[in-house]
């Protein structure tokens, strides 16, 4: 996987709220530098740093509560309890549920929710942290594990989106090769997709597709449709996002939801679906067929990075800071990985029984660059717009 040029990350970012601006008048930026650069001064401080110290800290702290999208945060808490002996609740929390928990709790000095492993990066980045609302905490002992390009602030793992067929009525092959198949009249009403106005993740894919591989966009309109693109629009991605909105998409609460309407479609009525890697754990306890679009270029689908965050005001910081450690470990992010969650630890191998096979596509996804994160930024409402006006 690549950074920038190397093994870049997905960032993901909401419009900053009122809420998040009211923290800087409360006096909440103090702590925006340490925690802008992936350090911080809660708990013990990384100069007297060692594991069991931490560990040792750690006990003499009140029980915490973290926080992820997935519900296999609760197993994780519950193996980090019987390990450390240090009582974890694990919640399952929607991504902008988890935002404005964090923001809501620290503007009222109450912090219940401790360590958060949150999707929306570049909330996190241009938001939270900055503004002393959150720390991010890498674990001096785990550097030598993890790439740089995970370290400030501490990426804990990269989630796979893919593209999705019903492998049931099409066999091995998926019947969509391109992305710009997904705008064809013949494909009209036949994609079902999570809402991208209720995952920030989608809008900001877009945005790094037009400013970082324009030029790939209209590579697949050209093998696609045979003749170069012609558009009003200022990139081809925009205008692959209109009309692929315009082709009457079938758009779900969130992609538990699309997984099934994909395993159920059939040949006089096939669904194409756009899901996370979890889904095929589902598809497989469920009993449901579901396989991916392999041959769809110029990629199968996208990675976005889960960062692991330390809400500012917490009581336990030292056994918030021992979670941290903890999913940034090989261990601890095993769970996940069964759901096909890939590790940023060098040491985590993905388990053979994983479903979906994400961990030999990573390749074939498009990973997007952190460095333009800023512009995802300002133009999230240009994406949403063009969303809302063409989908009508």
């Amino acid at each position: 996987m690549r950074h920038s040029t190397s093994a870049q990350i997905h960032k993901t970012l909401f419009p900053a709220s009122a809420l998040a601006a009211a923290l800087l008048l409360a006096g909440y930026g103090a702590t925006a530098q340490a925690a802008s650069d992936g350090s911080t001064d809660l708990g013990i401080p990384d100069a007297q740093y060692s594991l069991d110290k931490l560990i040792e800290a750690a006990k003499k702290e009140d029980p915490i509560t973290v926080v992820d999208a997935t519900g296999k945060i609760k197993v994780m808490a519950q193996k980090f309890s019987e390990k450390y002996g240090i009582k974890a609740t694990g919640v399952k929390m929607s991504a902008s549920n988890q935002e404005e928990i964090l923001v809501r709790e620290a503007q009222a000095r109450n912090v219940r929710h401790d360590a958060f492993n949150m999707s929306n990066l570049p909330d996190v980045t241009a938001q939270f942290l900055p503004q002393g609302i959150a720390v991010s905490w890498m674990p001096p002992d785990l550097k030598d594990e993890t790439p740089t390009e995970y370290q400030h602030p501490a990426i804990t793992s990269l989630n796979a989106w893919v593209w999705a067929y019903n492998p049931a009525v099409f066999g091995d092959k998926c019947p969509v090769d391109n992305l710009w198949a997904l705008t064809d009249r013949k494909w009209q009403g036949k994609i079902s997709i999570p809402d991208p106005l209720l995952r920030n993740e989608t809008m900001f894919w877009f945005n790094q597709i037009a400013d970082n591989a324009d030029t790939k966009m209209k590579a697949a309109y050209e093998a696609y449709f045979g003749k170069p693109i012609e558009t009003k629009e200022p990139t081809a991605t925009a205008e692959w996002v209109k009309r692929f909105a315009n082709n009457k998409v079938k758009v779900q609460k969130s992609d538990t939801d699309v997984g099934p309407i994909v395993g159920a479609s059939t040949s006089e009525h096939p669904v194409i679906g756009f899901v996370s890697a979890a889904i095929f754990s589902h598809a497989k306890n469920e009993n449901f067929p579901l396989a991916i679009c392999k041959e769809m270029t110029p990629w199968i689908g996208q990675l976005t990075p889960r960062v692991a965050v330390i809400a500012a005001g917490t009581k336990s910081p030292n056994a918030a800071k021992l979670f941290v450690h903890y999913m940034m470990s090989a261990e601890g992010m095993q769970p996940q990985m069964e759901d096909g969650k890939i590790s940023t630890n060098r040491n985590a191998k993905m388990p053979d029984d994983e479903p979906s096979g994400v961990g030999q596509l990573t390749a074939q996804m498009f990973v997007n660059n952190s460095d333009t994160t800023p512009e995802d930024f300002k133009k999230l409402q240009y994406w949403r717009d063009l969303w809302t006006v063409s989908s009508r």
